[in-house]
């Protein structure tokens, strides 16, 4: 799986959570074509990096609880050759390789 589908999948599953619409675990696994422990995996993840996400048994769904929310932006550019330097510690490359820098995971607070 290449990055860019796991960005896609990962905005997939911060839509059905903020809508509250994943279903139990079985069926939330089964529409992003993963296992249940591959599911129980991602969303360890997401829980190790600050956000609070529950499941209700009543209305069977996952939610986020709190006031904060996954927020996903990624962009594609050349990079300068200071940049370059920068980045690998002044250690130089072939000049024939192109660089592109790729912005982290963000989450935000809503207030």
């Amino acid at each position: 799986m290449t990055l860019y589908q796991q960005i896609d999948r990962m905005r997939y599953i911060h839509c059905l959570i903020s809508k509250e619409r994943t279903g139990p675990p079985e069926h939330f696994a089964e529409k992003l074509q993963l296992s249940k422990r591959q599911l129980f995996n991602i969303l360890e993840e997401m829980r190790i990096l600050g956000l609070d996400i529950r499941y209700s048994k009543t209305r069977e769904t996952y939610y986020y609880n709190g006031d904060k929310y996954l927020y996903l932006c990624y962009s594609l550019r050349e990079l300068s050759e200071e940049e370059v330097e920068n980045i690998y510690a002044g250690m130089k490359f072939s000049s024939k390789c192109n660089y592109i820098s790729l912005c982290p995971v963000n989450f935000i607070s809503v207030i």
